[in-house]
């Protein structure tokens, strides 16, 4: 994906729902679910191209949300779910941390065969549990905006609504080579979404340990209140929001 513009990260935003109610969910994690487990999105990464079967009640759509690329060759025996659970854990989306319904799925086995763990600290380790959520939750990302950006960046602190969600206060995080000093040089809005334009100049003779990562709270005024449109980086990646 090339640089969005400003402009384009909110063309990307365009189609947001903004009027619809419930509010449709904008999740800032869809590789780590609650407590750092794994979401469908990594099932790969989990049971590989292995084909999972189950002898415990299962939704049909559930189980075949579990199986494999059909595209790529199924490899190694079959994975056998052990458990199918429906939970309400907590999930990162760009309005702070909600309960959302998900089923807990469990599974029996190892995960490697013996001797190929790819670390003896993997060795004889069984498959981590996988969240999906109900997809009676309906969940919201641009059609198109890039994969690996789907849903946020991890670690990217939540921005502070203040003066009725009229004032966002924002720390960035980052470790460059030399002190830069930030702020939000420009602040676009749309009917659905607002856009921080970070701005910065370094400051000469003050230097940073590249490998620290520094914090630097920005602010900007919204002509508007941002009530529920999505606050944007200049990317188009959401940033999360919490109000005091």
């Amino acid at each position: 994906m090339h640089h969005l513009l400003p402009e384009e990260a909110l063309a990307w935003w365009a189609d947001f729902p903004l009027d619809r109610q419930p509010r449709p969910i904008v999740l800032m994690s869809f590789s780590h679910g609650p407590g750092g487990a794994p979401m469908l999105e990594d099932r790969t990464d989990v049971l590989r191209n292995a084909a999972v079967v189950s002898d415990v009640d299962i939704p049909d759509w559930l189980l075949e949300a579990l199986q494999p690329d059909p595209r790529r060759q199924r490899q190694g025996d079959p994975v056998r779910v052990r458990s199918v659970r429906r939970v309400a854990p907590e999930f990162r989306t760009d309005r702070g941390h909600r309960p959302l319904p998900a089923y807990r799925i469990e599974f029996e086995g190892l995960r490697y065969r013996p001797g190929h763990a790819p670390n003896p600290k993997a060795e004889g380790s069984g498959y981590p549990p996988l969240h999906v959520i109900d997809p009676a939750v309906e969940l919201w990302w641009p059609e198109g905006l890039d994969s690996n950006y789907r849903g946020g960046l991890r670690g990217l602190p939540p921005a502070v609504l203040t003066d009725r969600g009229r004032t966002v206060r924002w720390m960035v995080h980052g470790s460059p080579p030399e002190y830069t000093d930030l702020w939000v040089g420009a602040v676009l809005e749309s009917r659905t979404a607002v856009v921080l334009v970070l701005d910065g100049a370094t400051r000469p003779g003050v230097e940073a340990i590249p490998a620290v990562a520094v914090g630097r709270v920005v602010m900007a005024k919204l002509t508007q209140p941002l009530a529920d449109r999505v606050l944007l980086q200049a990317d188009g990646i959401p940033i999360a929001v919490i109000s005091v």
